[in-house]
Formats: structure tokens, C-alpha cells, sequence
């Protein structure tokens, strides 16, 4: 149960950080704006931490205590773990959205994209889900 709920987790960030870039790509075009990385960075950092939160948080209120993660270093191994999804969802999505493979770099930038933001979405998730730690009003 341990592998599967750090697959997960790190799935579902990885679907966080992507579908974070896709609507900071939106917004950037919506706006009209000169600078993209200006636009889209920022959004997309919001929407990753916040996303995997949600789902944290959630989570913990579902019947299904075995799909939490259950301490810091499952916390950690779930961070790193969508550093591995992303090639493997990744490469076949671009695919099939652009019609040509994508170039390394892409993947390059993904990952520093990744490393930092994922680290803060783990953090602020293992901060908040801590079992000893109940947010106000619990």
C-alpha cells in the first residue's frame, strides 16, 4: 500500500503542475500579455501547491486512511516520484496534443520547474496533514 499511495501522490502533483502551466499558458494568451514566464510561472506555482493541497486535505477526510501519505519522508519519496511521472505522461501527451515527440529541453525545463515548486507543495501538504497538527475550527 506504501508504493502505491507514494505513486499516487505523485501522480496527482504531477497532474497538479501541468494542468497549473496549461492555465497560466491560458491566462497568458487571454491577457495578451508580452512576457509568458511573467504570466505563466506564477500561476502555475499557485495552482500546484494549492492543487496538491486540496487533494491532501481531502483526502484525509475520505474513508480510505491507507491513501494518505503517513510521514515526512512519504511526503518526500511522493515529490520525487513526479519528477519520474512527468516523462511518462509527458512525452505521450505532447505527442498526442502537438503531433511530434518533444525535445529534451522541455523536459529540462519541466523538472526545474518541478524541483522547487514540488518541494514547496510537499512541505506546505506534510505541514498542514501532520496528524499532530489539526487546522483552526477542527
Amino acid at each position: 500500500m506504501k508504493t502505491l499511495r507514494i505513486l499516487l501522490h505523485g501522480f496527482v502533483l504531477l497532474v497538479a503542475n501541468l494542468l497549473g502551466l496549461v492555465l497560466g499558458m491560458i491566462l497568458f494568451h487571454a491577457l495578451g500579455a508580452k512576457m509568458q514566464l511573467g504570466i505563466q510561472i506564477p500561476i502555475a506555482v499557485l495552482v500546484s501547491v494549492l492543487l496538491y493541497l486540496a487533494w491532501v486535505l481531502v483526502l484525509r477526510k475520505l474513508p480510505f486512511p491507507g491513501l494518505s501519505l503517513q510521514n515526512c519522508s512519504e511526503h518526500a519519496l511522493a515529490g520525487l516520484c513526479s519528477l519520474v511521472w512527468a516523462p511518462v505522461i509527458f512525452i505521450p501527451l505532447h505527442y498526442f496534443t502537438q503531433g511530434y515527440p518533444t525535445a529534451a529541453g522541455n523536459l529540462v525545463v519541466l523538472a526545474l520547474f518541478q524541483v522547487p515548486v514540488n518541494a514547496g507543495a510537499v512541505l506546505a501538504a506534510w505541514m498542514t496533514a501532520r496528524p499532530n497538527h489539526r487546522p483552526e475550527g477542527s
